[in-house]
């Protein structure tokens, strides 16, 4: 293997296109935006997220399947934001000597600043956001009882382990062409931290659109081996990326397009006439009527 080709986390997914970076100054001595140059400025852009739920808390799937995959989709497709990726921290001791005590640190640890991660969306008519946060904060930790009775699905169908509870996301963060992976990370033992009640207080005169923040506790890996999952749920369910191919829900045949029948320019009349509907009226016509 060569030195460049070393596993790192980035190995499988979005590299610098261009391997020349060392041959300029960048911004010493004043900035070169020539052609040649300005390959070199590639400066990463975010902003390109998608979570994927790739486990359903498994009781929620057998109690409530349609109702679960509908918030799955939601939170999926209807997000508009992703928060609570925190840096990972070197933890550093100190080694005192000498006779002035000077000292020097050595790292000792690491700590990982992900533990919560928020998701926020629009929550809908009929409340299926908070409908299934319910059911699954309730079902878990009863709210009258804290007994963990699952909506009503015995033990002996599903042991009440943290495994049959919580659900586990591939979050992808990618590059501008919304195709190459520049990020991925899985989030699992996620559970929600709240069920959101304050969207139904009530001030006069206000009647505002309600956005849910939903915080799951969660732990976070990263692998070369996730990455390549990653790209595989990119590539599995690709977004409209050009406009051109948006469709309107029409087509040319569509009988519903609002018009019961076609018009045409009569030419012998001046009047639009649904039997010329279709018709060429372009080429010039000698033999008309006066």
């Amino acid at each position: 293997m060569a030195a460049d080709d070393a596993f790192t986390i980035q190995y499988g997914i979005r590299q610098p296109v261009v391997n020349n970076i060392t041959d300029y100054a960048l911004f010493m001595g004043g900035t070169n935006v020539t052609h040649e140059v300005l390959q070199c400025y590639d400066p990463l852009r975010t902003g390109y997220g998608r979570i994927f739920m790739v486990r359903k808390p498994i009781f929620l799937d057998k109690a409530m399947p349609t109702k679960m995959n509908n918030f799955k989709h939601i939170l999926e497709y209807g997000n508009t934001s992703i928060q609570g990726l925190g840096d990972v921290t070197v933890n550093f001791d100190s080694i005192t000597g000498g006779y002035v005590g000077k000292a020097f640190e050595i790292p000792t640890g690491i700590s990982d600043g992900t533990n919560t991660v928020t998701i926020t969306m629009y929550e809908f008519s009929g409340s299926p956001i908070r409908e299934v946060i319910h059911s699954w904060v309730n079902g878990t930790i009863d709210l009258q009882s804290g007994f963990s009775h699952y909506n009503g699905i015995s033990s002996e169908d599903l042991p009440r382990l943290m495994a049959n509870q919580t659900a586990e996301f591939i979050y992808v963060n990618t590059d501008v062409t919304g195709e190459e992976v520049e990020y991925a990370c899985l989030l699992a033992n996620a559970f929600p931290d709240q069920i959101n009640i304050d969207a139904f207080n009530y001030t006069a005169g206000t009647h505002g659109l309600v956005e849910v923040a939903l915080p799951f506790h969660c732990v976070k890996y990263e692998s070369i081996q996730i990455n390549k999952v990653a790209k595989t749920l990119i590539n599995k369910f690709k977004l409209l990326s050009n406009s051109l191919n948006f469709y309107s829900g029409y087509n040319s045949n569509d009988e519903n397009l609002g018009y019961s029948t076609g018009f045409g320019y009569n030419v012998e009349t001046g009047k639009l006439d649904p039997n010329m509907a279709g018709q060429d009226t372009n080429t010039p016509i000698v033999n008309v009527n006066n």
